[in-house]
């Protein structure tokens, strides 16, 4: 039998030792240092979704001091509604306030038509009203300002003007045809007359 010497006892250990090393790093130590990567990686996002949670937390009272302002706003904005529940009165609410308007601004009132009630969302419902009117460009400049400046929500969908007579430059008289709207909230009693469309 042959004698191992050192020097070959010294090749085998260190053979052997690089072996086990070997077999360390691909299968324990390596596999541990990538596990550390993907779990570093999931601390990261986790990370960041507990900022984002916070962020909504801390923006939560900035959202309920924003929700209860809209609210009073809305409850603001709805003291100009229309006040009568039924169809029916809020077609004659409509109907006397511009009527009211237009005389005390010195227009002449030759006649005022109900349109259909539409439900425009579940909140609100839109009442319509034809009117026709007399005078000059200024009083219905001033009918029209007085609309904008009603303590209820009324406006102007539709407007044809034309003068009373033609060819008659010194008459200054116009005959004006508007479609004036307002809002109220719709009647529970009844079905619905018109859905939106």
């Amino acid at each position: 039998m042959r004698h191992i010497s050192k020097r070959e006892r010294w090749l085998i250990v260190a053979a052997g030792t690089a072996i086990l090393v070997f077999i360390l790093m691909q299968y324990y130590v390596l596999p541990y240092f990538d596990s550390l990567a993907v779990t570093a990686e999931k601390i990261d996002i986790q990370s960041k979704r507990v900022s984002s949670h916070r962020r909504v937390l801390r923006g939560q009272d900035t959202v309920k001091a924003a929700l209860e302002e809209t609210y009073k706003q809305v409850a603001l904005m709805e003291t100009g509604l229309l006040t009568s529940r039924t169809d029916a009165l809020a077609g004659a609410e409509i109907q006397g306030l511009v009527k009211d308007l237009a005389v005390s601004r010195g227009m002449a009132f030759r006649r005022s038509d109900l349109l259909p009630v539409k439900n425009i969302s579940p909140e609100y419902s839109k009442i319509s009203t034809r009117i026709e009117v007399n005078g000059n460009i200024h009083q219905l400049a001033d009918f029209l300002v007085s609309l904008e400046s009603s303590q209820k929500i009324l406006f102007v969908e539709e407007m044809r003007i034309a003068p009373v007579q033609m060819g008659d430059l010194k008459n200054k008289q116009i005959m004006s045809t508007l479609l004036i709207s307002g809002l109220k909230t719709p009647d529970k009693s009844n079905p619905p007359s018109d859905r939106k469309s």
